[in-house]
């Protein structure tokens, strides 16, 4: 099949070329991993910060701080389910909770 050594060389340097090709794009793979990864990462701080401002989950914000008063303090209090009936009532309406994705 490989009668001169010209071919045999030829086919081997293809062959590195085409595995090296392949590495080097795998490593820029890399490189848009994770510029991507750290947009993300902004976008999610974004999100939490326009969360922490925005009017709309004041009652959500209000239920959580009376279950963490009420776990401070050892007190009976039922925040936790009417937060949890809060998040399920929104999200059947199709409203946005503070738990929700920036971008869904």
């Amino acid at each position: 099949m490989f009668e001169s050594g010209i071919e045999k060389t030829i086919i081997i340097t293809a062959i590195i070329i085409w595995f090296a090709h392949g590495w080097y794009l795998n490593e820029r793979l890399k490189n848009v991993h994770e510029k991507l990864d750290r947009v993300l990462d902004t976008f999610d701080g974004l999100r939490d910060y326009l969360y922490d401002i925005d009017p709309q989950f004041n009652d959500e914000r209000q239920l959580l701080e009376d279950l963490r008063e009420s776990l401070d303090n050892g007190s009976v209090s039922f925040s936790g389910m009417n937060h949890m009936e809060l998040i399920e009532k929104k999200k059947h309406a199709g409203k946005r909770t503070l738990d929700i994705p920036f971008i869904r």
